[in-house]
């Protein structure tokens, strides 16, 4: 299977899943090992894979078993730039529940680091796509559609 992103009209196109992993008053955040800036663990989802599949994939690739996947919290449309490339992504954001001891991923991976970050020490971090971090601090009961553009 391949990742679903392509490039057209000067955008390139992902799909996307994202995980807003919690353990207690925690929430797991990674980042590129030469950027300043964290994110939340994920990845593209490949062609013929649903966005639940995809994001147990990513998981146990990346942080090993031990985790639960909730629920479904957003879906987001994502305008952005990025290293001069625009892009327009899909994603589907999961609330996921962390139960396991240690980070174990299955992928070998020196590209990104992963950190656990008190939800306390959350407001100060630069954290991207910059609506999430809201939506981790105070969580909404139901599904939400965010269309986001970076410049407006």
């Amino acid at each position: 299977m391949t990742d679903i992103t392509l490039d057209l009209n000067e955008y390139r196109i992902n799909l996307r899943v994202a995980a807003i992993v919690r353990r207690e008053d925690e929430v797991l955040l990674c980042r590129p090992v030469d950027r300043d800036w964290w994110y939340l663990p994920g990845g593209r989802i490949k062609t013929n894979e649903d966005s639940l599949t995809a994001v147990h994939r990513e998981l146990i690739e990346e942080i090993g078993p031990g985790f639960e996947v909730l629920r479904p919290v957003i879906a987001a449309e994502n305008f952005f730039e990025l290293e001069g490339q625009n892009f327009h992504e899909l994603s589907t954001y999961y609330e996921v529940a962390w139960h396991g001891d240690a980070l174990a991923g299955t992928e070998e991976n020196d590209l990104e680091i992963f950190e656990w970050c008190s939800l306390s020490d959350l407001t100060d971090l630069p954290l991207k796509p910059d609506f999430v971090k809201p939506r981790i601090l105070e969580p909404r009961a139901e599904l939400e559609l965010i269309v986001h553009r970076e410049n407006g």
